[in-house]
């Protein structure tokens, strides 16, 4: 996440532009909410091979892989550790419904197996999304403006942000730090 603007004098041939070094160091949050209105746990997936070793908010599920996306076996972990948790549990798949989008780790054919034990599940078609995915019609725009607020936030702090750019990789605390500002975020 960088900044989206640049300050400095009208013509200047060169911009300073303080960097963290880690802009290719992505990382996937996936927002859940009930028919209720109820936010559920969000689950951050971290671009690392292993899930940074730290205390992270119970409020939040913090996993990695390779990618730091989504796939088939964290779609498992988030529907035992997140759907399976929701206050208005109930087990009887006839009851619940899943709505998802067509991404890729959505539709295969163990997932939706395992998920129709849970709920039924109803997958908007591909290029319809924004129209019809609820996160994607009025949660995500505003929580991605506070995440990016936070970050804008963070970074002018001098101090912190000038350790942060000074190491080799990011310490573990900033992981706490982030999962942290991600929970706060998701209770706006």
């Amino acid at each position: 996440m960088v900044y989206s603007r640049t300050v400095d004098q009208v013509g200047a041939d060169t911009v300073r532009i303080d960097s963290t070094g880690h802009e290719k160091s992505n990382f996937t949050v996936v927002l859940s909410v009930t028919a209720a209105g109820e936010k559920l746990r969000p689950m951050i997936i971290f671009k690392k091979k292993r899930i940074p070793k730290d205390n992270f908010p119970p409020e939040v599920v913090v996993r990695a892989n390779d990618k730091g996306w989504m796939n088939h076996e964290l779609m498992r972990t988030w529907l035992h550790e997140v759907w399976d948790k929701r206050k208005c549990y109930v087990n009887n798949p006839s009851q619940s419904l899943l709505i998802l989008d067509s991404a890729r780790c959505h539709l295969t054919e163990d997932v939706r197996e395992l998920f129709k034990e849970h709920s039924k599940i109803a997958v908007i078609p591909g290029g319809m999304t924004k129209y019809l995915q609820p996160l994607d019609a009025g949660i995500n725009k505003p929580f991605k403006d506070n995440l990016r607020a936070g970050w804008e936030r963070w970074m002018a702090d001098s101090a912190r942000a000038r350790d942060y750019m000074h190491t080799s990789s990011q310490p573990s605390e900033q992981y706490k730090g982030f999962a942290t500002h991600v929970m706060c975020v998701t209770l706006l």
